[in-house]
């Protein structure tokens, strides 16, 4: 398999409080992918697997919560870090998100870390 003949620089993002770099390859047979580096540390967040389009925001963050070791919650926006896992459990069980409700008073759909 040949490189890309070309990289277009697509810019800088910040995402998760994160800056990203974006770089669309262009390869021979015309076919495009979409590739990710963190800029503080230079990781290809993408090494397992380039995008065919240009990622939003949502999917540049799960690949920074992957990489980071944080597990996330679609629909409350709640992240806990690897070295809190045991939390996971609780939080699955506890959050009304998680089966579409609405957060109460006493769960804040936020960070834990």
């Amino acid at each position: 398999m040949t490189g890309p003949v070309r990289d277009i620089d697509r810019g800088t993002r910040i995402v998760d409080g994160v800056q990203v770099h974006l770089t669309e390859l262009v390869w021979s047979d015309q076919g495009r992918s979409f590739e990710v580096h963190r800029t503080d540390t230079g990781a290809d967040l993408t090494e397992d697997g380039c995008f065919d389009t240009l990622p939003t925001d949502t999917q540049i963050a799960a690949l920074l919560h992957a990489t980071q070791g944080l597990w996330s919650r679609p629909g409350c926006g709640t992240t806990i870090d690897a070295a809190r896992a045991n939390m996971i459990t609780d939080h699955v069980r506890d959050c009304d998100l998680v089966d579409g409700g609405t957060t109460g008073p006493t769960r804040p759909a936020n960070p834990i870390t």
